[in-house]
């Protein structure tokens, strides 16, 4: 009966042991990376990186983004204008070698936001059901507001954009390396939007917002929803959902965060099909009624990167709160001696 008990103790022990080991090692790997990953992810980044010219005026800027590598020479620019048709962003990107060229190009456009009532209730703004009580188009701005800022040592582009009447905003951030901007990583081949819509003057109290995005080609294009991005195949984002341009092996997209914060508090977007007629592309982004409406969509070319690893962004299976080097080490200690305690305990047991 005694050999039975001490045995048990000495399962439990070792049980102890073990998890206490284990919970070492998992500390220590997802807040500190070895030199060899970070050897890895600063050769993307060198990869990566492009030259960058930009020009401002009150209601246009432009883009001009140069990457040379080898043989191989590509370019995209970006034009963003504010005038009567909203916040318009042309993408135009090209990629040549000795042999072959290709070209594409897209455009897309915050044109509108449509209060509505959601009837029958379903988080969808449908045309030809729900009833719309009105629509607010975004036709007259304030002059672009470009400034450059220091992020993470990297240096990034900011254009503020907002009506007069201060109802919607754009802040659009592009960078030349791959910068993390309010947790949201960024590659040099992306646009960051985030999107506000500030103390709308609703008109009716049951009434929710659709926001209009309109998407053009002039070229041939596949529209498509991916519910899987670029950046979430190579874990540089999560919770993404996106419209792909394809257009021969390369493709544009219009991607958004699967959440928007109202008022402080995180809420689902919903997003309806894209609809096609004679005249344009167009979807409708929903949210839930609120006085702060914050939603963070991504414009870029997929397919262009070169990644040899994904430790960018990385997300943890298990989340642990973030530890400096010396917590780390104290942490390791304490377990460290614990563990040499219990040994010592069961060899006096077996003693």
């Amino acid at each position: 009966m005694k050999h039975k008990i001490r045995h048990k103790r000495q399962l439990i022990i070792s049980g102890l042991l073990v998890l206490l080991v284990f919970s070492t090692f998992l500390y220590i790997p997802i807040n500190a990376s070895d030199d060899e990953e970070e050897t890895d992810d600063d050769d993307d980044e060198k990869e990566n990186a492009r030259d960058l010219q930009i020009e401002v005026s009150d209601s246009e800027a432009s883009i001009e983004s140069r990457l040379k590598t080898g043989d191989i020479h590509n370019e995209f620019s970006v034009e963003m204008t504010t005038e009567d048709e909203g916040l318009e962003i042309q993408f135009e990107f090209e990629i040549d070698n000795d042999t072959v060229e290709t070209e594409i190009e897209f455009e897309v456009t915050i044109s509108e936001i449509v209060e509505y009532i959601d009837d029958p209730i379903d988080g969808f703004y449908n045309e030809s059901i729900d009833e719309i009580v009105q629509a607010l188009e975004l036709d007259d701005f304030n002059p672009i507001v470009y400034t450059i800022e220091t992020i993470s040592n990297d240096t990034v582009h900011v254009f503020a954009v907002e009506t007069t009447d201060g109802i919607f905003s754009a802040q659009i951030y592009f960078t030349g390396e791959f910068v993390l901007i309010n947790d949201t990583l960024i590659a040099p081949t992306q646009l960051k939007i985030d999107i506000g819509i500030h103390n709308f003057n609703y008109s009716d109290p049951n009434s929710v917002l659709a926001l209009k995005v309109e998407l053009d080609s002039e070229l041939e294009v596949e529209y498509e929803d991916n519910e899987e991005t670029e950046d979430e195949e190579h874990e540089r984002a999560f919770d993404e959902h996106e419209v792909e341009i394809a257009f021969g092996d390369y493709t544009g997209f219009f991607s958004w965060i699967e959440t928007v914060n109202v008022d402080g508090v995180e809420y689902e977007v919903k997003a309806t099909p894209i609809y096609s007629d004679d005249e344009e592309n167009k979807l409708y982004l929903n949210y839930p009624r609120g006085n702060e409406i914050i939603h963070d969509p991504k414009i870029g070319i997929a397919d262009i990167l070169k990644i040899a690893t994904t430790g960018f962004f990385t997300k943890p299976w298990i989340e642990l709160p973030n530890m400096s080097r010396n917590e780390l080490l104290i942490v390791s200690a304490i377990t460290l001696v614990t563990i040499f305690g219990l040994v010592m305990i069961v060899k006096r047991k077996r003693t």
